[in-house]
């Protein structure tokens, strides 16, 4: 289904509350969807009352609401503190909940080829860098965009000498090596297996292709699926927002409306 266009202020925008009969658990991605983009991945700014303004949120929701990232939950963390919470990290190699861990990655060192081919690329290439997350292995060409033929070639050529144990993610100015046994779809499922996120009604919140196959599992789920930004304009996604901005805007008005609920 292809997303529509619509954003938050026109006529079909994402629901500001559920209806009283309803619960919802909501999704979030992090980079593109709660923060902006940013040259490179350490570059990123969290405003200062975001962390404060999602764990209102998260206690609005009964705990129901989870940071499902491309990044390591350790950098999630990071970004996020003090607060901590329940979250995917490397696109759902790694889970987090109730400060228990569960990884869902195969051997690391199988991935071994890609770390050294990856190493070498940005060593030959100045302005790109490579990223090890243990369970995928990434290549960053945002300030060098004239060489991502040549990361995505690479990344193609890797893939195929490392076999169906892998998948190749190509996303906004990044190139990714990761197992194809996690994914967002499979760390939201296995969320939503477990209190307090199972029997309420999934909401997700993505803006890159990463983010599609979560896309997909929540609207199988009869769930609410919003892409942020035009970046994508073939999605399955629901509905379409603009900006981060509006992102915000919508968490901050449905924190209201449960705060003010019975």
């Amino acid at each position: 289904m292809a997303a529509q266009t619509d954003s938050l202020s026109e006529s079909n925008p994402i629901p500001h509350a559920p209806p009283a009969a309803d619960a919802w658990a909501v999704f979030l991605d992090v980079d593109g969807t709660l923060l902006e983009i940013a040259p490179a991945p350490e570059a990123v700014v969290v405003p200062g009352d975001l962390p404060s303004r999602l764990r209102a949120l998260e206690r609005g929701l009964g705990g129901a609401l989870a940071l499902v990232s491309g990044r390591p939950i350790a950098q999630i963390d990071d970004l996020f503190a003090p607060e901590r919470f329940t979250a995917a990290g490397v696109h759902g190699a790694e889970i987090r909940r109730d400060e228990a861990l569960r990884l869902l990655g195969d051997d690391p060192a199988g991935l071994d080829p890609a770390r050294r081919a990856f190493a070498e690329f940005a060593a030959a290439h100045d302005g790109t860098r490579w990223e090890d997350k243990r369970f995928a292995v990434t290549l960053h060409f945002r300030q060098r965009p004239d060489v991502g033929a040549a990361a995505e070639a690479l990344a193609g050529a890797l893939a195929s000498q490392l076999g169906d144990m892998v998948h190749v993610l190509a996303g906004k100015m990044v190139v990714e090596i990761r197992f194809r046994a996690a994914t967002k779809a499979t760390a939201v499922a296995s969320l939503l297996a477990e209190p307090p996120f199972a029997g309420r009604r999934p909401v997700y919140i993505g803006d890159d292709v990463t983010d599609e196959d979560a896309f997909a599992e929540v609207n199988g789920r009869g769930g609410i699926s919003v892409v942020v930004g035009p970046a994508m304009p073939a999605s399955c996604a629901h509905v379409r927002v603009a900006t981060v901005s509006d992102v915000h805007a919508w968490l901050d008005s449905l924190t209201r409306h449960l705060e003010s609920s019975p």
